[in-house]
């Protein structure tokens, strides 16, 4: 049994989904960014950082936060979408860090220039949305060769990035330049788990 903090963001969608994947007995918080409820001391006890997701792992009494180390976290304890060794796995860390460190990080960056600045950027927000065609291009070769971003099957690499290209933050035409990328976010979005993930946290 675990406690999964978390916020409406796609890091921590991430998470939300792998745990709905996983099936295991889970108790989802919901951590209200605008009242800065992260950054109270109760909760700088779990995250130190104050960033969410972050976890409490009742079964060890441990803490981990960030979404990049709870989903390698999670899938190593419960041994699922994560292979134990090998080539497989160097594969599936690739794609899942590349989920984290780049394409991730390019959508943030172009949200924060395009939409949270008061004052508007254009060359910033450009250079910025470059970097997330470059990216979702990247994505689509490589599901052109793979039915999965990993490799053969679905694993933690397809839940990073998944909250970026699908659901709420579906890019018509993005999918519509990319056929690989459109085909693999419909499969996504077929799945029970990824369905109720990003339907996480419940607010209200």
């Amino acid at each position: 049994m675990y406690d999964l903090y978390v916020f409406t963001t796609p890091n921590c969608w991430k998470t939300t989904i792998l745990a709905e994947e996983l099936g295991e007995a889970y108790n989802c918080k919901n951590v209200a960014l605008p009242k800065h409820e992260n950054q109270t001391p109760e909760f700088r006890k779990i995250s130190p950082a104050g960033k969410v997701p972050a976890i409490v792992d009742h079964d060890t009494g441990g803490n981990v936060y960030g979404s990049a180390a709870i989903m390698l976290y999670l899938a190593d304890k419960y041994g699922k979408f994560l292979p134990k060794s090998g080539k497989e796995r160097g594969e599936v860390l690739d794609w899942a860090m590349f989920g984290n460190t780049d394409l991730g990080v390019a959508y943030n960056t172009w949200n924060k220039f395009a939409n949270r600045l008061p004052v508007k950027n254009q060359f910033a927000i450009d250079e910025s949305w470059t970097e997330v065609v470059r990216f979702n291009k990247t994505a689509d070769e490589q599901l052109g060769r793979c039915e999965f971003l990993g490799g053969k099957t679905y694993s933690i690499a397809d839940m990073s990035i998944f909250p970026f290209i699908g659901g709420s933050r579906k890019n018509a035409q993005m999918l519509e330049e990319n056929k690989n990328l459109a085909r693999w976010v419909a499969q996504m979005e077929a799945r029970p788990g990824v369905k109720s993930g990003i339907a996480l946290p419940k607010l209200g």
